[in-house]
């Protein structure tokens, strides 16, 4: 027999960076199914076939762990590309692309990460501190910006008289109901095409929030 036979074979290691992203997209979708309280630190290191010492070594503590989750959930979901649409869209005053592009964010968002909506809705039932993470860094400035524009637009004349934040919360609210029904749950009623349904919501919502232009009298 060889030498070569006799030396016991050594398990595939993978660069740093793919086993962090690896640990990640394994955490993502444990929690997604289990919840925080049904998954531990080392189910999410043994679905990767490592130690749950390998897990703390790239992740230090928990809160490292979620904070990378997020990261990672801003670059798939292009966080940052939509932001800039969406004052590209303020600065023209186009108000019905600027509609259209939240409106298409969110359904897309829900598409392509379904699995991390699912973990955020385990993250809001069981209280969990990424609830809160999740709320600071994509809910607070994509509200922030909308309440503004809305009060703006309205000392424009061109938005009917309103709190701005509950105007805000009403553009949004049709896509996440249409989101979480289609892409979280699979009920049958919400099927129909992504990009039909932006527009209908869309010219819907702005036939609410725009003041009726006045017609010039006889």
């Amino acid at each position: 027999r060889s030498s070569a036979a006799l030396v016991s074979p050594r398990k595939h290691r993978l660069p740093s960076e793919a086993r962090k992203q690896q640990l990640i997209e394994e955490a993502i979708r444990l929690f997604a199914q289990r919840g925080f309280s049904g998954t531990r630190t080392k189910d999410i290191a043994a679905a990767c076939g490592v130690s749950e010492g390998i897990l703390f070594h790239h992740f230090a503590t928990k809160e490292d762990l979620y904070r990378a989750i997020l990261e990672s959930h801003a670059d798939e979901a292009g966080s940052k590309e939509f932001m800039e649409e969406l004052q590209r869209c303020a600065q023209a005053r186009d108000d019905r692309k600027l509609v259209r592009e939240l409106l298409r964010h969110v359904l897309s968002s829900f598409r392509e990460n379904a699995d991390f909506h699912r973990l955020m809705m385990y993250a809001w039932l069981e209280g969990h501190a990424l609830a809160d993470l999740a709320h600071q860094q994509f809910g607070l400035p994509v509200l922030g910006f909308m309440r503004s524009y809305i009060a703006s637009r309205q000392r424009d004349g061109a938005f009917r008289a309103g709190d701005p934040t509950t105007l805000t919360m009403a553009l949004f609210a049709p896509a996440l109901q249409f989101s979480m029904n289609k892409y979280i749950f699979g009920v049958e009623a919400f099927q129909q095409p992504d990009d039909p349904t932006v527009d209908q919501f869309a010219e819907f919502l702005l036939g609410g929030l725009q003041r009726p232009q006045k017609t010039g009298s006889k």
